[in-house]
């Protein structure tokens, strides 16, 4: 469904972070996106990031609920903490990524219109 590659699974903490690090070097600009959909890249990159970290989300809190993952453990404090301003950044990326796009569609409208 996706034209780019993401991980799967529930990793360790250290492996989600560093994960999660190379998102963000791209939704901040320092790295190239995996793909190029002209002014869609960002959309469509924010939302597959954003869809992975819920996932990643949703399997920690999983783990919560079966016991193996204890609040104030390591993985706890990763959901509440940097995994959940992640999120954040990345629904943030959407919203913009979702006005670049409208904004191209007014800009086209006005020129063919």
């Amino acid at each position: 469904m996706r034209s780019f590659h993401l991980n799967e699974g529930l990793p360790t903490v250290s492996e989600m972070q560093a994960e999660l690090d190379g998102y963000l070097s791209v939704l901040l600009g320092h790295e190239d996106p995996p793909i190029d959909n002209g002014v869609m890249t960002l959309l469509e990159y924010a939302n597959a990031v954003y869809s992975r970290a819920m996932e990643l989300t949703m399997l920690l809190q999983r783990a919560e609920s079966r016991g193996s993952v204890l609040k104030n453990s390591r993985p706890y404090k990763f959901r509440t903490g940097e995994l959940r301003s992640f999120t954040d950044l990345a629904a943030k990326a959407i919203d913009l990524g979702s006005r670049r796009v409208t904004a191209a569609q007014m800009e086209y409208d006005q020129m063919h219109g």
